[in-house]
């Protein structure tokens, strides 16, 4: 291959790492609408809600996995067209001095998508958490009133109380 083909297929694979990067950027911005949303959902104890971003939010995660897969083949495929030997799977930060005029766009891009990925970690862990703690109250809730309707005192070994036969009923908690 003549060095001018050669440079033309670096080319095209560092424009191709540019549009995923860039995919992997907007698709993390619409999870990090997603979990605010989430907040409010459980907020306002939105159910329903909180089902369909989940699926969402489950959606997204799938199409940044097969992105994400995309651009570790890409990035090895570019590594081995440099010539680059590493010990792993080369990253990212190993092309960039190869990447010409593309270099700048590419720096930007992974470091915005590395704040993304850091700022949607930490919203997510704080929904996972306010949703884990309205699980336990909601648990409580149901323990309290199965307690209530069974009129049971009795205790189990680890603390419970034991409730006496199931009696199936619902709590409105908007009202």
């Amino acid at each position: 291959m003549t060095m001018n083909a050669v440079s033309t297929v670096l080319s095209e694979g560092f424009r191709r790492l540019e549009e995923l990067l860039d995919q992997q950027c907007a698709h993390y911005r619409r999870i990090d609408e997603i979990v605010d949303a989430q907040r409010e959902s459980l907020r306002g104890a939105d159910v329903e809600s909180l089902v369909a971003l989940s699926a969402e939010e489950r959606d997204l995660l799938e199409k940044i996995r097969v992105i994400d897969h995309r651009r570790v083949e890409l990035v090895s495929a570019i590594a081995s067209e440099i010539g680059l030997v590493t010990q792993s799977s080369p990253a990212l930060s190993d092309l960039i001095e190869h990447s010409g005029p593309r270099r700048g766009r590419l720096v930007t891009i992974a470091d915005e998508l590395r704040q993304l990925i850091a700022k949607t970690r930490a919203a997510s862990r704080v929904v996972r958490t306010a949703a884990e703690g309205l699980a336990r109250h909601m648990q409580g809730i149901v323990q309290s009133v199965e307690q209530g309707l069974s009129r049971s005192g009795i205790y189990e070994r680890t603390g419970r109380i034991v409730s006496g036969p199931p009696r199936h009923s619902a709590i409105d908690i908007r009202s």
